[in-house]
């Protein structure tokens, strides 16, 4: 399950996007519920339509995440993320940050986890459609795919029930780009979406906010789209020579498969 659907879902985590986490401390009172602003919403599914609408896509990002050590002090990381993916089943994602680099496959059939610089990766089967696989990997094996969010996000109208509290901040500009700004409240995070004015509704960044840990750490992405896509082809992962093949341990039970 993706970030943002978790934090609709109810169940909160800090997006792995460049593959750190954050430190857990004691649970912040949650904020008193009010009523989201219907404009507000009513820009989500649009956004939503927007996303629906694209068969073939590429995503490049600018990535930031904040750690918080156990003595509450923050690190901060920025990352390049890439995504190419055609629907309804495959996709190409690559990661760059600061302490790693990460390549994800899926083809239609597998979901493949290569890590270049060290050449290593590992592949599991996989179901035909991204939204499946993307359930499925993170449930069963703990991999929770960049910007999952952007596959998911308008798929499931009732996800936005959970919201809290949603309003429109106003108009703002993101790397030259004119967006609306939209602020919204969910029980454990507070998330930001600017949206674009001009052309298709496409979210142009986004900022979740952990609101359970007392420290609330960030995380941040600035995307810009283009509506192509690499061939089939391009998804199915082909070893380099000297890569080496290990396996996935499921996150339930800790046997590598």
């Amino acid at each position: 399950m993706s970030v943002l659907r978790k934090i609709l879902a109810g169940s909160i985590a800090l997006p792995l996007a460049i593959g750190l986490g954050a430190t857990a401390h004691a649970q912040a009172k949650a904020a008193p519920a009010t009523k989201p602003d219907a404009d507000a919403l009513a820009a989500l599914n649009k956004m939503g339509a927007a996303l629906r609408a694209l068969t073939a896509f590429t995503i490049t990002a600018d990535v930031t995440t904040e750690q918080v050590l156990e003595n509450g002090q923050k690190l901060q990381y920025g990352g390049d993320v890439r995504i190419e993916a055609q629907r309804p089943g495959a996709f190409k994602i690559s990661t760059k940050s600061e302490r790693q680099e990460r390549e994800i496959y899926y083809d239609g059939k597998s979901l493949t986890v290569f890590a270049p610089t060290i050449g290593y990766y590992a592949s599991v089967p996989a179901p035909s459609t991204i939204g499946a696989t993307l359930d499925y990997v993170s449930d069963k094996y703990g991999v929770e795919v960049p910007l999952a969010d952007l596959f998911s996000l308008g798929v499931d109208p009732a996800l936005t029930a959970k919201i809290q509290s949603g309003f429109d901040v106003g108009p703002a500009t993101v790397d030259g780009k004119k967006c609306e700004h939209y602020a919204f409240r969910q029980k454990e995070a507070d998330w930001q979406v600017w949206i674009s004015s001009d052309g298709p509704a496409l979210p142009c960044k986004m900022v979740v906010t952990t609101t359970q840990d007392p420290a609330q750490p960030q995380y941040t992405a600035v995307m810009k789209w283009e509506s192509s896509a690499p061939p089939q082809a391009a998804y199915t992962f082909n070893p380099p020579a000297n890569a080496h093949r290990i396996t996935l341990a499921d996150a339930k039970t800790g046997s590598a498969k």
